[in-house]
C-alpha cells in the first residue's frame, strides 16, 4: 500500500512538472512571438513626418529649452485670444490708478467680450474659465483643480489640449461646482505643483457646455535658440524676409510620444483586438528609459507584474493603473478600462493619424494642387482620417488612398470596436495655413548686440486652426521634428 502511494507522489509530481513545464514553454513562445511582432512595428512603423513645403537650408536650432520659449494661447471661436498675463472679464487695477477706480470699472465692463459675461439667468449648471499654466500638463490641471475643489476629475472638461513644456492658455469649463468655490482657487494665486504652476482667472457662469473643439485655434510666440547663422543666406535672403503661408498638414511628433513614441502602436494593436501585445508595449517596451522606469518595464516583460508596480515611480501613474487593473479582472480588454473614454481614444487616434501622415507621404510625389477625384474643403484636397465611415477618393486621388489602407490591411469597419469605442473618421486637410506669419531674429542681450558671440534667437510667431501642430512649422526652420 505505501509503495502505491509513493507511486502515486511521484506521478503527480511528475504530472504537475510536466504541466509547469508545459505553461512556461507556452508563456515563453507567446512572449518571443509577441516581442518579434513588437520589435517589427518598431522598425516599420517608424515616425512618418518626412516631407517639408519649403526648400531653404535647416539652420537646426533648439525649441523649448526653457517652457517660457513656446508660448501658446487659445483663440476662441469669435478671434478672441486668451492672451498670457491678461484677463477679459477682471480688469486688474493698479494702486496709483486707485483714484479712478470706479471709472474705470464701468468701462471694462463695456469692454468684456459677451463669452466672459455671466448669463443673466443660470440654471447652475456650468462655468468657463481661463487656465494660464506654465510646465504643466492639462490632465493634470484637471486632477488638482478636483482636488482643489473636493469633486470628480470627470466633472471638468476642456476645449483643447495644451503642451505640458510650454506657457499656455486655454479656456475650461465644469459642471457641478459653485462659483465661489471654483473662484477661491484664482483668488488664492498659483498653484504650484509637479514642477509647474497654474492659475484660474475669467470665471463665469454658462448654461452651455463647454465641449471639445469649442475655439478656433492658437496663437504660438516661439523662440528658437542656438539658431546657426549663413553669412551668404543672410546676405542675399535675409530671413526676417521668409514668408511661410501654409505648411504639410502632419500630425506632430506629440500625436505618438515624444519620448516613447509608441501610442500609435497601441492604437494599431487594439484596432486589431490584440489587447494583450497593446498592453505590454504601453507598459512593457523600454525605449530609452533607464534606472527603475527600465527595470519595471522588463519585469512586466517578464510579466512580474507586482515588481513592476513596486518599481515604477510616482510619474508612471499611467502605467500602474493600467497594471493594478490587469490584476484585478486579468482582462487584458478590461484593463484599458482603467482610462477615460477620452484617453482610451487617443491610442487609436494616433495609428489613424500615422496612416494619414503616410497618406501625405505618398502624396508628395504628386503635389497637393488639386487632382482628379479630389475631395475639396476650403478649396484644399483632404485625405481621410480613415474610421467606420470612410470612403475614398476618386480617381487618382483614391488610388493613392487605397494603395496606403491596403498596405497596412485596414477594414474601414473595423474601426467600431466592441465595448471599447467607435472611430467613425473624417476627412482632414493636406496642407494647413499658417496665419499672421513673422519672423525676427533678436538676441539674449539686445544692448550689446554686436559684442555679442552668442548665435541669434529666431522668434517666430503665427496663428494655426485647431488640430494643428506648431512643430511642423519649427522644423521647416531646424529640422527636428520636436
Amino acid at each position: 500500500m505505501e509503495t502505491y502511494k509513493k507511486f502515486e507522489y511521484v506521478m503527480e509530481e511528475r504530472k504537475r512538472e510536466s504541466n509547469e513545464n508545459i505553461s512556461k514553454f507556452r508563456n515563453n513562445f507567446r512572449r518571443k512571438f509577441r516581442n518579434k511582432k513588437v520589435t517589427n512595428d518598431l522598425t516599420d512603423l517608424k515616425i512618418n513626418i518626412e516631407h517639408f513645403i519649403t526648400d531653404f537650408r535647416r539652420n537646426d536650432g533648439l525649441v523649448k529649452e526653457n517652457p517660457e520659449d513656446f508660448i501658446v494661447e487659445e483663440i476662441l471661436e469669435k478671434d478672441l485670444v486668451l492672451e498670457a498675463g491678461k484677463s477679459l472679464k477682471n480688469k486688474e487695477i493698479s494702486e496709483t490708478n486707485e483714484n479712478n477706480k470706479n471709472n474705470e470699472n464701468k468701462e471694462d465692463n463695456l469692454n468684456i467680450p459677451e463669452e466672459f459675461k455671466d448669463v443673466e439667468r443660470w440654471n447652475g449648471s456650468f462655468l468657463h474659465f481661463t487656465v494660464e499654466k506654465l510646465n504643466y500638463n492639462t490632465i493634470d490641471v484637471i486632477k488638482d483643480l478636483a482636488r482643489l475643489t473636493k469633486t470628480k476629475r470627470k466633472n471638468f472638461g476642456f476645449a483643447g489640449t495644451k503642451d505640458k513644456y510650454a506657457l499656455t492658455t486655454q479656456r475650461m469649463g465644469c459642471f457641478g461646482i459653485k462659483p465661489e468655490v471654483l473662484e477661491a482657487v484664482g483668488k488664492n494665486g498659483l498653484v504650484k505643483k509637479r514642477g509647474g504652476q497654474f492659475i484660474v482667472k475669467d470665471v463665469c457662469k454658462s448654461n452651455k457646455k463647454l465641449r471639445m473643439g469649442n475655439l478656433w485655434g492658437n496663437k504660438f510666440t516661439i523662440k528658437i535658440r542656438d539658431f546657426e547663422e549663413n553669412e551668404n543666406e543672410c546676405e542675399n535672403n535675409p530671413i526676417e524676409d521668409t514668408k511661410l503661408d501654409y505648411v504639410l498638414n502632419y500630425f506632430g511628433i506629440q500625436r505618438f510620444g515624444l519620448y516613447r513614441p509608441i501610442t500609435h502602436l497601441v492604437g494599431k494593436h487594439i484596432y486589431e483586438r490584440d489587447f494583450e501585445t497593446a498592453f505590454y508595449i504601453y507598459c512593457g517596451t523600454p525605449i530609452h528609459e533607464k534606472g527603475l522606469k527600465k527595470d519595471a518595464r522588463e519585469a512586466v516583460e517578464n510579466g512580474d507584474f507586482k515588481l513592476a508596480l513596486k518599481l515604477f515611480p510616482r510619474e508612471s501613474e499611467y502605467e500602474k493603473r493600467l497594471i493594478q487593473q490587469y490584476l484585478k479582472y486579468k482582462d487584458y480588454k478590461k484593463a484599458f478600462y482603467a482610462f477615460a473614454p477620452q484617453l482610451r481614444s487617443l491610442f487609436v487616434n494616433a495609428y489613424q493619424s500615422y496612416l494619414f501622415n503616410e497618406i501625405l507621404n505618398k502624396r508628395y510625389d504628386y503635389g497637393y494642387k488639386t487632382l482628379e477625384g479630389d475631395v475639396l474643403e476650403d478649396g484644399i484636397p483632404t485625405a481621410p482620417l480613415c474610421g467606420y465611415k470612410t470612403e475614398y477618393s476618386g480617381g487618382i486621388a483614391g488610388e493613392i488612398e487605397k494603395e496606403v489602407f491596403e498596405k497596412y490591411n485596414i477594414d474601414f469597419k473595423k474601426f467600431r470596436i466592441e465595448d471599447y469605442g467607435n472611430f467613425s473618421g473624417f476627412r482632414r486637410k493636406m496642407i494647413t495655413p499658417v496665419y499672421n506669419f513673422k519672423i525676427k531674429k533678436i538676441y539674449e542681450n539686445e544692448e550689446n548686440v554686436e559684442n555679442s558671440n552668442d548665435n541669434p534667437i529666431l522668434k517666430l510667431s503665427f496663428e494655426l486652426e485647431k488640430g494643428n501642430y506648431a512643430t511642423i512649422v519649427t522644423r521647416e526652420f531646424t529640422g527636428k521634428l520636436s
